[in-house]
């Protein structure tokens, strides 16, 4: 594991712990048990079972690193990529594999996707635009890069180089920064 990779997960630790503080906190199990644990080379492998139509749909094909935990490692190849935002998820995403173009603030462009509708009620909604965000920062990412999206931030690989592989750690329950309670939607 690189030193990227491991600064990584420990910033994401750092962010649990201090959630556990703010009253938000998770439970922890009443028995120290093992942490979770998946291998490269158990990673590589179920990331190689994955429907190539999966990694082909604009939400890409992932691994679950340990049941109900929201870490995962995301294979996506070039094609639609849906624009997204966590409403109370704070995501961290270290690229491993690929390059791509990661647009990143914002605002969404509607439409959002049925599932998705805008605006919503629920406050820790999760909402994604089949066309994109408009006036964020575009940057090219690579392997060792870390990217940190708060809570309300909008994200969208508006291009991918062939294909790119990363690991996405989503801390939940994070209140958004002041002035920030949901997502926003640029109106037509």
């Amino acid at each position: 594991m690189s030193n990227v990779t491991t600064l990584a997960i420990s910033a994401a630790s750092l962010a649990i712990g201090l959630l556990a503080q703010s009253g938000n906190h998770m439970r922890v199990p009443p028995a120290r048990v093992p942490s979770v644990y998946m291998s490269a080379a158990e990673i590589q492998t179920a990331l190689d079972k994955i429907d190539p139509k999966l990694i082909g749909s604009p939400t890409g094909g992932s691994v679950e690193i340990g049941k109900g935990l929201n870490i995962v490692v995301r294979r996506r190849v070039t094609g639609p990529q849906y624009a997204i935002t966590h409403t109370r998820d704070m995501e961290y995403l270290v690229i491993q594999k690929g390059t791509a173009t990661l647009v990143t603030g914002g605002t969404l462009i509607p439409p959002t996707i049925d599932s998705d509708p805008y605006p919503i009620t629920n406050p820790n909604a999760i909402v994604r635009s089949a066309v994109g965000v408009k006036d964020g920062l575009a940057r090219q990412i690579g392997p060792g890069d870390v990217v940190v999206s708060p809570p309300g931030t909008p994200h969208w690989l508006s291009k991918i180089d062939g294909a790119i592989e990363y690991v996405e750690i989503r801390i939940p329950n994070v209140d958004p920064a002041p002035g920030i309670e949901r997502a926003e939607i640029i109106s037509k």
